[in-house]
């Protein structure tokens, strides 16, 4: 799948400058973006930066799109679109009125500039992007997070918003920052009554982002970023899963008539939960019982006629339950024709912690149900090994790794330095975190990093980093840190990483872009970076850094963790000694 790259930004109203420098300052941080879309009013009253626009002294750094919002157009930029097919200057082109479009990368967008007077016909009932200079009316509608200011909206836009169903729906009228929680674009029946609406049942969700002015005085938000599979590039199994938060759809329309001031249903306004309207859930709920759609097909037999909840596939479990033969031995607790594995009462499931099932059969392979309080890493995780934890921030933990690879009782860094910085909130890698919250996350990183790497220098020790990436996943995100002599320098290790590579039949190649998807990265002790990028349906040793270190530092024995592990008390023990050596560089000894 090819996945895009989006940032969105509010009105700017002449600011060029502080917009184009702004757009360029994210870039820097987070990383390239394949398309810009300035929504709103890129232009103003005072339009004295219109100039160095066009001369290049402003520069539009990667290539973007605008509309208009309250205000209408210049007449020079009409008089340079007219002569230029829409294209103002090099890489900034004028969408339109109201139209729709596809870019190169295949995104389809559909966009309605100005004040709307009459309803809007005409655009496709399915685009991944829909840019409105007005909200639309209701959009609060059944929302746990609306913004305290009183949101009037458009109802032609709600209309708009209801035909074209669009992933993401961004507008500017409200100069305010909303990212409104997900709704789902297949309303109950009573909500909506329009015959010609042939996609009632396409249910992919919508996310509404309302987007604050450019260097406005409240300092709210006027930027949004998202990582986008354009839908000519999406399975359609893709698209059914729901996200988290999901609300019904927050329109009510009647034939031509809105329904005011009614926020109830004879039935749960939500697909994929049920409830009182008027009470939207924060929890994702069973999926509420709703006539199957005519193309529905279950997933799990491939046949139409039932919910994947009532297949007959699932009727019964691959879980024996029967008396194994008498020389089955359980490896579990070794007894002999007792049971299987999976019924034993030792037995648990690695990826959930619960009995009753092997892994490949685990619920949580599905990140729609994945259950963070099995995490390993996840602090609500009751199990997880807190003593190991040596300090905390506000959006990454330090902790010293379980079964390290170093022995503290053979190297010079206090509780032997094997430590793993940790997101504390769940995402599955560094580069799904939500753009607004990578800013405080990264910085802490590199805090992180840095103090790391002064300790490790005072007992003469490099610092070498890796991490295995995979999109998607239920994994965790979180960075492998581990101290190595110095007389291993960066050139060693890195022919060591490059050789070991090329005998599993692979490349690891020095970083010269944006990081893919999928991939495993080493970061050495010089400051450079070497790469593979994974292919999706790769079967890549997750423990393919460690086992590189091991064999270099002659500790071979150490590459599997669960060789390595130590009793409580030896752990208790190295991370009150690494605590005690990590406490003058610690970023967040404060806390």
């Amino acid at each position: 799948m090819t996945t895009i790259r989006v940032l969105t930004v509010g009105s700017a109203n002449g600011k060029l400058t502080e917009l184009f420098a702004g757009v360029k300052k994210i870039i820097t941080n987070y990383g390239p973006f394949d398309l810009l879309l300035c929504v709103g009013d890129l232009f103003g009253e005072n339009n004295s930066e219109l100039e160095s626009l066009i001369s290049g002294e402003i520069e539009v750094p990667i290539t973007s799109y605008f509309m208009y919002g309250e205000r209408e157009l210049p007449d020079i930029v009409k008089e340079r679109i007219a002569s230029n097919n829409g294209e103002f200057c090099p890489n900034l082109f004028y969408l339109g009125q109201t139209s729709s479009l596809t870019t190169t990368q295949g995104v389809k967008i559909a966009f309605a500039s100005g004040i709307l007077n009459s309803p809007v016909t005409g655009l496709p009932n399915t685009v991944d992007i829909l840019l409105t200079h007005e909200w639309p009316k209701d959009i609060t509608r059944l929302s746990q997070n609306a913004p305290a200011t009183n949101v009037s909206g458009s109802e032609h836009v709600a209309k708009l918003a209801l035909s074209v169903k669009p992933r993401y729906h961004l507008a500017t009228s409200e100069k305010v920052f909303y990212q409104r929680e997900p709704y789902q674009n297949t309303p109950s029946p009573n909500l909506i009554n329009d015959e010609g609406d042939s996609q009632m049942q396409f249910g992919h969700p919508t996310w509404f982002i309302g987007l604050a002015e450019v260097g406005n005085a409240t300092k709210s938000k006027w930027y949004y970023g998202f990582n986008l599979v354009p839908f000519v590039h999406l399975s359609p199994s893709a698209i059914t899963k729901p996200p988290e938060m999901l609300t019904g759809c927050p329109y009510i329309f009647d034939g031509k008539k809105r329904r005011t001031g009614d926020n109830s249903s004879s039935g749960g306004n939500y697909f994929w939960g049920s409830g009182n309207a008027s009470e939207p859930s924060t929890k994702r709920g069973k999926r509420a019982e709703y006539d199957l759609p005519p193309n529905y097909v279950c997933k799990k037999c491939k046949n139409p006629g039932h919910w994947i909840k009532d297949c007959p596939a699932l009727k019964g479990s691959r879980v024996h339950k029967s008396r194994p033969p008498s020389d089955y031995i359980c490896n579990k607790c070794k007894q002999a024709g007792v049971h299987y594995i999976v019924n034993c009462p030792d037995y648990s499931c690695n990826l959930c912690g619960d009995n009753g099932h092997p892994p490949k059969e685990c619920p949580s392979k599905d990140k729609s149900l994945f259950n963070k309080a099995v995490c390993w890493f996840c602090l609500s995780n009751p199990k997880i090994v807190k003593r190991l934890i040596v300090s905390l921030g506000e959006e990454i933990y330090l902790s010293l790794a379980k079964g390290p690879l170093v022995d503290s009782r053979d190297e010079n860094v206090p509780g032997g330095g094997h430590v793993l910085l940790v997101a504390i909130q769940h995402y599955p890698t560094f580069q799904e975190v939500p753009i607004d919250e990578q800013t405080n996350m990264m910085d802490e990183l590199e805090k992180y990093k840095i103090a790391l790497k002064k300790l490790f220098n005072e007992y003469d020790a490099g610092m070498v980093m890796f991490e295995v990436s995979r999109t998607g996943g239920i994994q965790h995100c979180h960075l492998q840190v581990i101290p190595i002599p110095l007389k291993y320098d960066s050139n060693m290790i890195r022919e060591a990483f490059i050789k070991e590579a090329s005998d599993s039949g692979f490349e690891l190649l020095p970083v010269s872009s944006s990081l893919p998807p999928h991939h495993f990265k080493v970061d050495l002790p010089d400051g450079t970076s070497l790469i593979h990028e994974i292919n999706p349906n790769e079967k890549f040793d997750v423990q393919f850094g460690r086992k590189v270190l091991a064999n270099l530092m002659g500790c071979s024995q150490r590459i599997d963790w669960r060789a390595c592990e130590l009793t409580e008390e030896q752990e208790q023990s190295d991370a009150e000694e690494f605590r005690k050596a990590f406490k003058p560089y610690d970023p967040m000894a404060e806390n």
